[in-house]
C-alpha cells in the first residue's frame, strides 16, 4: 500500500536555543531524506508553520493539513520529531490515540523512530506520552522564562510593541524607545485641538474623512487596497483623546496571556499596569490633554442628560437656524451653533451658560413685571417662551409666547 504524505514543518521563537537544528530548511532535507528510503511514502504537500507555537493547534498549516486529512487527499503525516507537532501533550495524545486511528493516518516521527505502521508499538510505547508531557513542560517554562523578561524590559521603561502607537515611530538606533513621526503627529494635534474646541468625536472623525487623512491602520500599512478601518470613526478618535503616550507617558501591561497554551489576551487590572512617565517626546501638553480629558467627561454628562438641560431645544442660530450644543471649557459652561461645530458651515456663535439665563431672568422679570423670579426652571421656559435667538455678537432675542 501506497501512503500520500504530508510533510509538517514547525518552527517558533521558543525554539531560540535550537533554531538552527529546529530551522525549516534542516527539517525538510531531514525528511525528504526519510522519504527517499521508503518506497511506500509519496509526498504531497509541505504543511509549514513558521512563526507559530506548538502550544495553539490554531495554525494556519496544520488547519489545513486536518482539511487534507478529512478530505482523503493524504493519509500519512511526518514530522521531523513529536515536539513539531505539538508541545500540548493533552491535544497530542487526542491526535495520537483517537483522531489518527478513527481516520485511518499513519503517523511518523523521524528523530523518535516512531511509525504507526511500520512499528505499531512504537505509538504505545511510554516515550511518546512521556515525550508529549516533556515538550508541553518546555512550553510552559519557556512561556514564564519570555513573560518574565518582558515584565523585566517594562520596568526598564523599554518600550515592547510590535508597532509605535499612531502620531510615533519606532526610533531606528534604540526599538525600545519611540520618537515623533512628524506626519502623523500633526494631525493627532489637529484631533486634540478640534476637541478643545468642543467638537465630538464624530464631528472630528468627519472633518478627517473629508480631508482623505488615512487612519492610524492604513497609515501603518500604506495600502489602499486595505479593506478595514478606512475611514475615521468615534471610536478610534476617542481610543488617541484619551492615549497618555501623547503626553510621553508608556503604559504598558494593559492585557496579557492568559495561559501558554491558549494564548488568549485578557484585560489586567489597572494596578498592574507599568507606567514609565518622560518616556518620550509629548505631542501634547498635560495641559491640553487635561482639558480635553475634562471636556469628554462634561460631554458625556450633557449627552446623557439632554432632555434636563435648562434650554434644551430652544436655543436657534441667528444667522443659519441651526441649534445650540451645550460644551464646557474649563469653569464655564457655552452654548455653540451646532453648524459651527460639526464642519465650519456658520460662524462661531456662542455664549455663556450663567450669563444666558442672567438675561433671560431679566427679560421674563420686565415683559410680566415680575421681580420674584430668581431662580429659572424649563417649566417657567415651557410657560413662557418659544424661542431663543442667539446673534453672533453675543446679543438675544426672545420670543414669547
Amino acid at each position: 500500500m501506497g501512503y500520500n504524505v504530508a510533510a509538517y514543518l514547525r518552527l517558533s521563537k521558543e525554539d531560540n536555543e535550537n533554531m538552527e537544528s529546529n530551522s525549516i530548511i534542516n527539517q525538510r532535507e531531514l525528511i525528504e531524506q526519510y522519504i527517499r528510503s521508503k518506497s511506500d511514502l509519496q509526498l504531497v504537500d509541505y504543511y509549514i508553520d513558521d512563526g507559530y507555537s506548538g502550544t495553539n493547534f490554531n495554525r494556519p498549516g496544520f488547519r489545513r493539513l486536518l482539511q487534507d486529512m478529512k478530505n482523503k487527499k493524504i493519509n500519512c503525516i511526518i514530522v521531523k520529531d513529536l515536539s513539531r507537532f505539538a508541545r500540548s501533550h493533552i491535544e497530542a495524545d487526542m491526535y495520537f490515540e483517537n483522531i489518527f486511528p478513527a481516520l485511518n493516518i499513519r503517523f511518523i516521527s523521524v528523530i523518535e523512530n516512531i511509525d504507526s505502521f511500520e512499528n505499531p508499538d512504537s505509538m504505545d510505547n511510554l516515550i511518546v506520552p512521556f515525550k508529549n508531557l516533556l515538550n508541553d513542560a518546555y512550553a510552559k517554562d519557556i512561556s514564564k522564562k519570555v513573560r518574565s523578561a518582558l515584565l523585566t524590559k517594562r520596568l526598564n521603561g523599554e518600550f515592547i510593541g510590535t508597532s509605535a502607537t499612531y502620531g510615533y515611530l519606532k526610533d531606528p538606533k534604540d526599538k525600545h524607545k519611540l520618537i515623533i513621526d512628524k506626519v502623523a503627529s500633526k494631525y493627532v494635534i489637529q484631533i486634540f485641538d478640534s476637541a478643545k474646541k468642543g467638537k465630538t468625536a464624530s464631528e472630528i472623525a468627519n472633518e478627517l474623512n473629508k480631508s482623505d487623512v488615512l487612519t492610524p491602520y492604513t497609515y501603518k500599512v500604506k495600502n489602499d487596497n486595505i479593506g478595514v478601518d478606512k475611514k475615521w470613526n468615534a471610536k478610534m478618535i476617542n481610543v488617541i483623546l484619551q492615549n497618555r503616550v501623547y503626553i510621553g507617558e508608556l503604559i504598558q501591561g494593559k492585557k496579557k496571556v492568559e495561559n501558554y497554551r491558549t494564548h488568549k489576551l485578557v484585560s489586567t487590572n489597572k494596578d498592574e499596569w507599568i507606567i514609565t512617565e518622560n518616556h518620550h517626546e509629548p505631542i501634547i501638553s498635560k495641559e491640553d490633554f487635561d482639558n480635553v480629558q475634562e471636556i469628554i467627561k462634561n460631554n458625556k454628562c450633557a449627552r446623557s442628560n439632554k432632555e434636563k438641560d435648562l434650554f434644551y431645544s430652544f436655543l436657534k442660530c441667528a444667522d443659519c437656524g441651526s441649534a445650540f450644543t451645550l460644551r464646557k471649557v474649563k469653569n464655564y459652561e457655552y452654548y455653540h451653533c451646532t453648524s459651527y461645530v460639526r464642519n465650519g458651515s456658520c460662524t462661531n456663535h456662542s455664549i455663556r451658560k450663567d450669563k444666558l439665563v442672567g438675561l433671560v431672568i431679566e427679560e421674563l422679570n420686565k415683559k410680566f413685571k415680575r421681580n420674584k423670579i430668581n431662580v429659572l426652571t424649563r417649566d417657567i421656559l415651557l410657560k413662557n417662551i418659544n424661542s431663543i435667538i442667539i446673534f453672533q455678537n453675543g446679543e438675544v432675542t426672545i420670543n414669547f409666547k
